[in-house]
């Protein structure tokens, strides 16, 4: 696979109109499983993502202004309607997500606001690094309760297997840091109950 790497740190996903035509135009070469695989990035209905979003190459650039860069896109985010947010962490190279989008946002568009307003704010000090956002993301929609509570876990203690904290609360940005914004109760039932 070819990574594409744009160098402004904007537009990180290509157009919507672009992907479907280019979704199909692969689905047609592919094996069944493949074929269903992110279908889900086209979609609007309710649906639970893990989506994990890396520099490349992975260096540890990103410092604590810049975390705070994704925390308030996650804020916004979730006060502006466009997510419920159940978990989060930014890591010095990469950040995970766990959410549910609503209204009327694919994942497609989600990740490419997102991305845009967070590659705008960060290109200067993840270039001094010799870094840049990875081109594309990696997304998981979640369909069962003890997947969504796995997930959810291991985004909080990411901090911790790393060894940068001994308590995910210890790290300054991760969900436990903004109990506003984390959904209390999770809105959507999934597939696999």
């Amino acid at each position: 696979m070819i990574r594409r790497r744009l160098e402004c740190g904007r537009g990180l996903s290509a157009p919507t109109s672009f992907l479907k035509v280019q979704a199909s135009t692969e689905m047609k070469n592919q094996d069944p499983h493949s074929r269903n695989l992110r279908l889900n990035r086209l979609k609007d209905a309710p649906a639970t993502f893990f989506i994990t979003k890396s520099l490349w190459p992975k260096k540890p650039a990103l410092d604590a202004q810049s975390r705070a860069v994704v925390v308030s896109a996650f804020r916004y985010a979730v006060v502006h309607e466009r997510i419920v947010l159940a978990a989060f962490v930014v890591m010095p190279d990469h950040w995970h997500g766990l959410f549910g989008l609503l209204g009327n946002w694919t994942l497609l568009r989600f990740m490419h606001d997102f991305m845009s307003f967070v590659g705008s704010k960060t290109v200067r000090v993840v270039k001094q690094h010799g870094t840049e956002w990875e081109d594309g993301y990696h997304d998981t929609k979640i369909k069962s309760w003890k997947q969504f509570n796995y997930i959810r876990d291991y985004i909080n203690q990411n901090p911790v297997r790393k060894g940068l904290v001994r308590q995910p609360e210890d790290w300054d940005a991760i969900s436990f840091r903004e109990p506003d914004i984390i959904a209390a109760q999770w809105p959507w039932r999934f597939e696999e109950e």
